[in-house]
């Protein structure tokens, strides 16, 4: 389980390494569910327009903005951004990729990450703080 400290503190962790990168978004996009809170502290951070994305819908890519950020909350199997890269990416144009957990073994590679670690050798299941909040209110 993740708290909301540790979640704050890799989203931070994804800002500092696009500002090492000297690298700057102009936009967010963030995957629903998972990917809005994250996607929202960096729009508040940098202050841009953010926009949810689902990846089961078509996404409206008529954005005219130069570098697209795309952050989800764990880049797993890399099914999600892998489909989205391939069908997206190249209509938009400076497109970067950011999860706040990265699986080194996804068939996907960000650019960006809060937190990584190889599921196949530590087969843990991730639970971030949105997922289980109600848990002790019932």
């Amino acid at each position: 389980h993740l708290g909301n400290r540790s979640i704050r503190n890799y989203t931070l962790e994804i800002i500092k390494q696009m500002n090492q990168d000297q690298w700057t978004p102009d936009i967010v996009l963030g995957f629903v569910r998972g990917g809005l809170v994250p996607a929202i502290s960096i729009s508040h951070w940098y202050d841009i327009p953010m926009v949810a994305i689902n990846k089961d819908k078509e996404f409206d890519d008529r954005l005219d903005y130069d570098n697209v950020l795309v952050i989800d909350d764990i880049n797993d199997s890399g099914s999600t951004l892998y489909n989205f890269n391939d069908t997206v990416r190249p209509r938009l144009r400076n497109v970067k990729y950011a999860a706040v957990i990265n699986n080194e073994a996804s068939k996907f590679d960000v650019d960006y990450f809060g937190y990584s670690y190889n599921k196949t050798e530590e087969p843990n299941w991730i639970v971030f703080p949105w997922e289980t909040w109600w848990v002790d209110q019932r």
